[in-house]
């Protein structure tokens, strides 16, 4: 257990000291170079995310103007809040036109997220109307908007429990990430579906549902395969356990990243967002923050501590004669295995980070080493602490001597200026 706590206590340090994902200067001056570009992304991220000391309130205006014009979900969702908060509308059924407005101009665009939101919201309404909300749920969904697609399967009481899994994941992969790198694109993916397996697992609306058996059973293997994961990284010794904690720590990196610094999309119901930064190699559009820079930083030192740990022992199989093609396919599998399963793994957790950093940090405090000083020992500890105290108080005592005699001579000095001023 103690050579598990070593990873582990990186991944929970990776996830209470990680700075914030603050735009810094450098990343603001990079983003409008991207912008003057024609990057509509980057102008998202920069108006939505600069702090009033990197962007004018001019300049924000015009680019959500910009944006609206262009169906960007964010931009029409800020310019729904504006207008409600310049009317003073609060209450519900007010809102709800404001909100079909905004969203309709969006959704006419192509905007998947607005097409949904639409739909969405012409079926809350106090009464529902199915004949203008199916076709735009229809038409996100066929835009492989993933919450549209669960929506339509409830809706047609075809739901299970792997819906928001599966079509999460289609989402990553076909719309949200597809111009990405491979790993970027499957690390959005793959975390996206993993998170939405534990949110479908232990969704409260699923409970003494049709689906809490399929819900059940679901939280049942994804306990299997953590309880087996630590098991085996427990059990593993050599390059093996190396490559295990090295993907384990740069999943955990970018699944919090992706769940905990991408916000502004992913605080809206219904709404998935990816990472650029994650699995890639080189600073990408749309990025900023230390956490960016971490994240492509990450991505080097894995890919050589995998390498160099990888090729060490082949060269130990070498070394010791035993390479045959059957040692070479089995090592080769095992280390792959290893890196894709906790890189995936890590990733999936780190979505519970808050949680599993307390549960962590208990069992670190637990395996603490118990004290073992007597009695004799504590009273010389007692002393030690009492001879550093009357020290300092020796210090403090003449600090405050010498800062009187230094007054008092600076109050003589000031008398003979005096007297030598008028005294005369």
């Amino acid at each position: 257990m103690n050579k598990a706590l070593f990873p582990i206590a990186v991944l929970v340090l990776t996830s209470f000291l990680l700075p914030s994902c603050k735009m810094r200067p450098k990343d603001a001056e990079r983003l409008k170079a991207e912008i003057a570009e024609g990057n509509l992304k980057s102008m998202e991220v920069y108006t939505v995310n600069a702090d009033k000391e990197l962007i004018t309130p001019e300049l924000a205006d015009q680019y959500l103007d910009i944006l609206a014009r262009n169906g960007n979900f964010m931009a029409l969702t800020v310019r729904y809040t504006e207008e409600c908060s310049k009317k003073g509308i609060t209450k519900r059924e007010q809102s709800e036109p404001v909100y079909i407005r905004w969203m309709e101009k969006g959704a006419k665009m192509g905007t998947p997220d607005c097409m949904y939101k639409l739909g969405k919201t012409y079926l809350d309404m106090e009464r529902p109307d199915s004949v203008k909300a199916l076709p735009w749920l229809k038409q996100a969904a066929d835009s492989c908007q993933a919450a549209a697609n669960v929506e339509l399967r409830r809706i047609e009481g075809e739901q299970t429990v792997l819906d928001r899994p599966r079509f999460a994941f289609r989402q990553m992969w076909k719309y949200t990430a597809r111009d990405q790198s491979f790993l970027n694109r499957a690390s959005n993916a793959s975390f996206q579906f993993l998170s939405e397996c534990l949110r479908s697992g232990f969704s409260p609306r699923n409970l003494f549902s049709p689906l809490w058996w399929q819900c059940l059973l679901l939280i049942l293997l994804m306990l299997g395969v953590l309880i087996l994961g630590i098991v085996y990284a427990i059990s593993r010794s050599g390059s093996e356990f190396i490559s295990a904690a090295a993907s384990g720590i740069y999943g955990w990196l970018n699944g919090f990243t992706l769940f905990f610094f991408a916000k502004g999309k992913s605080a809206i119901s219904g709404i998935l967002a990816s990472c650029d930064a994650i699995g890639q190699f080189t600073q990408q559009p749309a990025t900023y923050g230390l956490i960016s820079d971490l994240c492509r930083w990450g991505t080097w030192l894995w890919v050589i501590i995998i390498a160099v740990v990888y090729l060490r022992g082949l060269c130990r199989f070498i070394t010791h004669g035993r390479l045959t093609v059957g040692t070479f396919f089995t090592y080769s599998f095992k280390t792959l295995f290893a890196v894709v399963f906790f890189y995936l793994l890590a990733g999936a957790v780190s979505v519970l980070s808050w949680f599993v950093g307390i549960f962590v940090a208990i069992l670190l405090f637990m395996a603490l080493p118990a004290s073992t000083m007597t009695d004799a020992d504590w009273k010389k500890y007692d002393e030690k602490l009492k001879k550093q105290a009357a020290e300092a108080e020796k210090i403090r005592k003449a600090e405050e001597a010498r800062k009187r005699e230094k007054q008092a001579a600076e109050n003589f000095r000031r008398m003979q200026e005096h007297n030598k001023t008028y005294g005369r």
